[in-house]
């Protein structure tokens, strides 16, 4: 394994509250109003649905979605393809090319034309057929549908490995045949406009998979997904660092943006610095986006049975075979994301290198811009022909009305309050905003406004805030949950203080109380409490 690859105090906060308040409260419903990021671009209409005719539960799976998607049963293609999860590249060009290629061109999809080709090896040009016109810009491939294309070539050079994603190798359908040793350019990737407005290469496909687990899985996917968009998708991001650097610095800088991205966008962020996966049982609740590295298998919080993401939410963690095994409920990584109610994960079906993966960073801009998870997604991969897998609903849009669009009932009702207000006061110096949020909890009685206002000042590295900010969360908490989660952020952060006495007294504290004590977030809090000298 070579290092380029993936082995893959409060008091002056409250001055001048009341006013800060009201001004945000007078312009909050303009602001809400107002939020929708531009006329809306629909794929469906050019999308197709690919299913597998053995295997069980595929078509009907393709017949649910185009239902509840609007997508004309006629786009609906069933092909007979093996059941299992990788195929050989001969079963590839046989029964999924060719006949999805000649299906297009029969329906009158693809208009054929051709054009000039330079030999990489002679530098001679040649004529090569491609689709000059297309009706098709998306495809959907169904659970049972095989994701991995394996490896002929034996012990090939590096950069020029032949295995691929079905996904990826299906996305360049339309375009001229090309050597199928190593990743090809992707030219949609970093295109600063929506795909349909991307004219330059009309046979470029967006593919994306409804695939996961089981059948059961795949529904609940296709239903968060809509349910997401109609009523907004709110919550927490989770970014976990894994501290690398040297040739893996370029993961840690996607998360670091990343994470700044939302916090710029108002959608609160809970990093953890720690160099491993963030640890069992430790409270996450809400969590919309989840971002990380690097381990082989699922473990940590987010593996923990009772951590469950949000409706609707996106997660990846890095690793070399994140989605090899995408089936599999406790295999690698996406199937997993996927068991604990992720709506999408991305991933990689086979080793991939590093800068060729999806960038984080870019792919969480263009969703919070309105993107679909697809075009988000592969304007986020620079290259195609390659490793990547993008398992969820290809034409969700999380963020369709845009960040905030409506507010929701309780806690939902607090992320909105908390977006919008991030918005309205944003800036470089975040001390208007946090005075802002901490009146809003203190008029409305907001205990979770409090503790988000903590992830923060956390953030900033203020962690002395962020510990008085949750002693005031504590203070009108009444959920037991809700008071041992604030009780371990305090925890850490005092660790993080070198304070390590007062750490020590917080957790006692917490597994005191007899409400608190039994609950899974306890099980965390004796680990660290354990581990303090």
């Amino acid at each position: 394994m070579t290092n380029d690859r993936l082995p893959l105090a409060l008091g002056g906060m409250m001055r001048g509250v009341t006013l800060l308040v009201a001004a945000v409260l007078i312009g909050f419903l303009p602001w809400l109003c107002a939020q929708d990021p531009e006329p809306a671009l629909d794929l469906n209409g050019e999308t197709v649905v690919v299913y597998n005719r053995d295997f069980a539960q595929s078509r009907e799976l393709a017949e649910y979605y185009a239902e509840k998607r609007g997508i004309p049963k006629e786009r609906l293609i069933g092909l007979d393809c093996p059941i299992k999860d990788s195929m050989t590249r001969q079963e590839y060009n046989e029964l999924l090319r060719k006949p999805l290629f000649e299906e297009f061109v029969r329906r009158g999809w693809w208009r054929l034309g051709q054009q000039e080709l330079k030999d990489p090896v002679t530098g001679k040009s040649m004529p090569a057929m491609t689709v000059a016109e297309s009706a098709v810009r998306v495809v959907v491939l169904m659970h049972g549908i095989p994701f991995q294309i394996q490896r002929d070539a034996q012990n090939p050079k590096n950069t020029q490995e032949d295995e691929a994603s079905v996904d990826s190798e299906l996305s360049l359908l339309g375009l001229p045949r090309q050597p199928i040793a190593g990743a090809l350019r992707n030219p949609y990737y970093g295109q600063d406009m929506r795909f349909q407005m991307f004219q330059g290469t009309p046979g470029l496909l967006l593919v994306g998979r409804l695939d996961g687990p089981d059948a059961d899985t795949v529904k609940r996917m296709i239903d968060d997904s809509l349910e997401a968009e109609a009523n907004g998708l709110r919550g927490r991001a989770v970014i976990d660092l894994a501290q690398k650097d040297g040739a893996y610095q370029e993961g840690e800088d996607w998360l670091a943006r990343s994470a700044i991205l939302f916090r710029e966008k108002g959608i609160p962020v809970y990093v953890d610095k720690a160099e491993k996966v963030i640890q069992d049982h430790w409270p996450l609740p809400d969590t919309a986006f989840y971002f990380g590295w690097y381990t082989t298998n699922a473990s940590g919080a987010i593996s923990s049975p009772s951590f469950k993401f949000q409706p609707g939410a996106i997660a990846c963690h890095l690793h070399s075979f994140s989605g090899a095994a995408l089936r599999s409920p406790d295999r690698h990584w996406v199937g997993p994301l996927l068991r604990q109610g992720a709506a999408a994960a991305l991933g990689n079906v086979f080793e991939p290198y590093l800068s060729l993966t999806v960038h984080f960073d870019i792919l969480n801009k263009r969703l919070l811009e309105g993107y679909t998870l697809a075009e988000a997604a592969w304007n986020a991969t620079p290259v195609l022909s390659w490793m990547n897998v993008i398992c969820g609903d290809p034409l969700y849009r999380p963020y369709a009305k845009g960040p905030g669009s409506s507010m929701g009932d309780g806690r939902d009702r607090d992320y909105a309050l908390y977006q919008g207000t991030a918005i309205r006061l944003s800036g470089e110096d975040s001390r208007p905003l946090k005075e802002a949020l901490t009146g809003l909890a203190e008029t409305r009685i907001k205990p979770h406004l409090l503790e988000l206002t903590a992830l923060l000042s956390a953030s900033e590295g203020r962690n002395a805030e962020a510990i008085d900010l949750l002693e005031h969360a504590l203070s009108l908490y009444v959920i037991a949950a809700d008071k041992a989660r604030a009780h371990l952020y305090q925890a850490r952060l005092y660790l993080d203080e070198n304070r390590p006495t007062d750490a020590k007294a917080t957790l006692q504290k917490m597994l005191a109380d007899p409400d608190q004590k039994d609950l899974p977030a306890a099980q965390a809090a004796r680990l660290i409490h354990s581990q303090i000298p």
